[in-house]
């Protein structure tokens, strides 16, 4: 029953991630020039810096969504089961140090029912995931079409100075080929989002 349950909740994930995928690609142009209309003034008009922007699209995206995941997910069940998951990988990974036998076959229950309740905390994260998306999508969508605009430099500087790397262009790719204004809003967004569900205790 544990092995079935598992390959549901990880057959539905995966299409909801390839549906995503498809339909962001997809819509991803007309999403962002859509998105400018509502958008577009930070850097035309109030000539908003591009690190500056990110990060506040950053903090709006991070606060949205710990906000929506502390409402639909019962925030004690996960950090329960997130306990006995922790207790249980302890126990088996000492069990495979000592090379006991035995006790890793008495434990090949519990780790099929471990596993299950894994996916089951995965599939509860994932319940507020198509409200993220209707926000996050065209956010993200935007910065990927402003970032790539002709006429960007017009307003605000499209270079900013990394550690280690020096003064870069926001489209330029540098870690595993991904561009300087993706990793700062990964980055800010980490940061923030960390912050912002410690705050309200998830």
């Amino acid at each position: 029953m544990a092995k079935k349950s598992t390959t549901g909740v990880m057959t539905r994930l995966l299409l909801i991630y390839l549906v995503v995928t498809v339909l962001y690609t997809l819509l991803r142009n007309p999403i962002g020039e859509a998105m400018n209309y509502v958008l577009g003034g930070l850097v035309t008009n109030l000539h908003v810096p591009l690190f500056i922007t990110i990060l506040l699209l950053s903090v709006i995206t991070g606060a949205y969504s710990s906000l929506l995941l502390n409402r639909f997910v019962d925030q004690e069940k996960v950090k329960e089961s997130q306990a006995v998951m922790k207790d249980f990988q302890k126990e088996y990974r000492e069990a495979q140090i000592a090379g006991d036998k035995g006790k890793l076959k008495k434990l090949e229950p519990r780790r099929e029912e471990v596993m299950a309740l894994s996916m089951d905390v995965q599939s509860q994260t994932m319940k507020p995931m198509p409200y993220i998306l209707v926000i996050s999508l065209p956010i993200f969508g935007w910065m990927s079409y402003i970032m790539y605009s002709s006429t960007l430099s017009s307003y605000v500087a499209t270079t900013i100075n990394m550690p280690y790397f020096g003064q870069l262009a926001y489209t330029q790719g540098v870690i595993l080929g991904m561009p300087v204004w993706l990793i700062w809003y990964l980055l800010c967004s980490l940061v923030f989002t960390q912050v912002i569900r410690k705050t309200l205790g998830m």
